[in-house]
């Protein structure tokens, strides 16, 4: 059978904690027992365990100690805890909770509370688990979102910019179109204002042609024949 969870218990009194291990084997927890706080934090150092109960009078390290050392180190920070004590007075209550504990169990306790104690802590723990990492998935997957839209922005903005250049383009692309009335003798073009051009600067004024002047060869052969027939 899978274990609901794992469970260290620091308890000084090898009776009680004997008792504790067999109860909490006994219905389906993992169990980590400690007889004092050394131990207890010298197995933090292994596998975490998803809750910690925790006596509160030991020799040596006691159960506050033990306390705020997890609480000190990122790794265990979040473990929760559950305070064990006999004769728990109301300012240790007081002070259990403001060391980060989550629950107080006085002993004598009666095994039904402690494991529904225990279960509801642990299922506490497991739910706030699931949130950071749905979070963690969240902040992941709107930072990549983010790039995306980043990118997206940029290809619009070249893509703005190839389609400006493109326009700019065009607009300086002058075409000559439709019917254009020539003369048939002087070969002067009639423009939109009723004036006649010459045919150089018809073209000029509607195009981006620009003119270099020639001589076809049946004009040369004109001319030479011209010069032949004066001399």
């Amino acid at each position: 059978m899978t274990a609901k969870g794992t469970i260290l218990i620091v308890e000084d009194n090898l009776e009680t904690l004997k008792m504790m291990v067999h109860t909490l084997q006994t219905n389906g927890y993992q169990v980590l027992p400690a007889n004092s706080g050394e131990i207890a934090l010298n197995a933090m150092s292994g596998l975490l365990p998803d809750l910690v109960l925790l006596d509160i009078r030991m020799p040596g390290i006691d159960g506050f100690e033990v306390c705020r050392r997890l609480k000190a180190e990122h790794r265990t920070s979040n473990i929760p805890i559950i305070f064990l004590s006999a004769e728990a007075e109301g300012n240790e209550r007081v002070e259990v909770f403001g060391l980060g504990a989550v629950d107080f169990v006085s002993k004598p306790f009666h095994q039904d509370e402690l494991l529904a104690r225990i279960s509801t802590h642990l299922e506490l723990w497991r739910l706030r688990r699931h949130l950071e990492e749905s979070n963690s998935k969240l902040c992941q997957a709107n930072s990549l979102l983010q790039d995306e839209i980043t990118e997206r922005k940029k290809a619009e903005e070249e893509n703005k910019k190839l389609i400006l250049e493109l326009k700019n383009a065009l607009a300086q692309v002058k075409k000559l179109e439709g019917i254009i009335p020539i003369c048939m003798y002087c070969k002067k073009i009639r423009d939109d204002k009723n004036c006649w051009n010459q045919l150089e600067q018809y073209i000029s004024d509607h195009s981006e042609a620009h003119f270099s002047h020639g001589m076809c060869p049946a004009c040369a052969e004109k001319q030479m024949s011209l010069l032949e027939n004066k001399s």
